[in-house]
């Protein structure tokens, strides 16, 4: 597929099963819900007082259940969700399946890989931090090998051009953005990274949704990059 000088690569769906995030981070978020309501600390406390700004609903709970329900990508939302996936990451209760190729690809290409999520940084940090090790029973910690995160307070929303000539102003690769790939299973995402510029591929996973794979050049197995 040519050689590239670095790769900006999707998490949900790319990296790892889209299932991850919708059938287990999810999920533990919600079940934890009225612990972190009833005991938010003062940056809690801050976050949840930033959200509430821009949505309507006086049950903080509710509110935050209804957030997620409708996968609305408010930072501060993000953010209380990075804290609690924290503590289930600490306990044991979290480990990311990240794809054994996937694995593969950010070791070999250590120092070239960026990651680019709606989710949060810390996010992004916690979930390659805690990957299950795809040879044995054990976690890896992948964060060494990535040269940078970036998400929507870093760079903007990921259907917008202007976000990815933010992330290539911030990476080096302004006046060379075609040496740069993005890896994404989103033909919108797509088609704002490629208006900037950059080189990209359709990620197609198992339990991906079906889309129309003419318009871009599809990778199923991170070896072939």
């Amino acid at each position: 597929m040519g050689d590239y000088d670095a790769f900006i690569l999707d998490v949900e769906g790319t990296v790892c099963p889209i299932a991850f995030v919708r059938e287990q981070l999810f999920p533990y978020f919600l079940d934890k819900v009225d612990e972190l309501v009833g005991n938010a600390d003062e940056t809690e406390r801050a976050l949840i007082a930033d959200m509430q700004s821009r949505h309507d609903g006086a049950d903080t709970a509710a509110l935050l259940r209804r957030l997620v329900a409708e996968d609305v990508k408010d930072p501060a939302l993000k953010a209380l969700q990075g804290r609690v996936w924290e503590r289930g990451y600490a306990s044991g209760e979290i480990k990311a399946p990240v794809y054994a190729d996937a694995v593969r690809f950010i070791q070999r290409n250590a120092g070239r890989v960026y990651i680019y999520s709606s989710g949060s940084v810390q996010a992004q940090r916690l979930l390659f931090g805690h990957v299950t090790d795809p040879l044995g029973d054990g976690v890896l910690d992948l964060t060494g090998h990535l040269a940078g995160f970036f998400d929507i307070p870093a760079a903007g929303r990921k259907t917008e051009a202007s976000s990815y000539q933010r992330i290539l102003a911030a990476i080096g690769f302004e006046q060379q953005p075609g040496a740069a790939m993005f890896v994404s299973d989103s033909v919108a995402e797509l088609d704002a990274a490629s208006a900037s510029g950059l080189s990209v591929r359709l990620a197609v996973r198992p339990g991906n949704e079906r889309v129309s794979e003419a318009q871009y050049s599809t990778v199923t197995d991170f070896e072939d990059l």
